[in-house]
């Protein structure tokens, strides 16, 4: 019956929904496809939703790697590598334009993937690899990768519920307007 799979519905709401606002705010699309009060309303509503995510993955990756940090010895460079890498996801938190959270996450995750953090490299962490893969299991790894997509679905299925409200919304103003219009003639 369906060619679309119903997996991708969510994920095809919210490209349908990003698409109209660009195609209204670029002037590609001459009458307002939007109201101006569902746009306002889809794009705060999914900038709460992208700080709330984003908080979430912050909080979760600070905890994890606070605790892993205990497991090595502080002289380390693995050790000041995860105090370093906890400080910059801490201000990213603290961030409060959503723009600059993000820039300053992806900067972070950019020099630390230089130094993949959790790879052993005996000469940074003091540790052999059973020992790291030890520490990495005993403070919560599978938990944290479980929770991250958990998260990361949470956050899809949100922004594709809010995508379907402005979809029907727009569907509703439009029959709206054809309505009205109809009666004109």
């Amino acid at each position: 019956m369906f060619k679309t799979k119903l997996n991708y519905l969510p994920i095809s709401f919210v490209f349908l929904t990003f698409s109209l606002i660009q195609l209204a705010q670029s002037g590609v699309v001459k009458s307002p496809v939007l109201s101006e009060d569902t746009k306002v309303d889809f794009e705060r509503e999914a900038r709460l939703e992208t700080e709330e995510f984003l908080n979430t993955i912050f909080t979760a990756q600070i905890e994890f790697f606070n605790k892993l940090k205990k497991s090595l010895e502080p002289d380390t460079k693995r050790y000041k590598d995860i105090e370093l890498f906890v400080e910059r996801l801490e201000m990213a938190k603290e961030e409060k334009e959503l723009e600059k959270k993000d820039i300053m996450y992806w900067e972070t995750f950019q020099q630390f993937n230089k130094s993949p953090l959790l790879l052993n490299d005996a000469a940074e962490t003091g540790m052999t690899d059973e020992a790291y893969q030890k520490a990495l299991t005993d403070n919560g790894f599978k938990e944290l990768l479980k929770n991250f997509f958990a998260d990361v679905a949470v956050y899809f299925w949100k922004m594709a519920k809010a995508s379907g409200k402005v979809v029907e919304t727009t569907m509703d103003e439009y029959l709206e307007q054809m309505q009205s219009t109809k009666s004109l003639f």
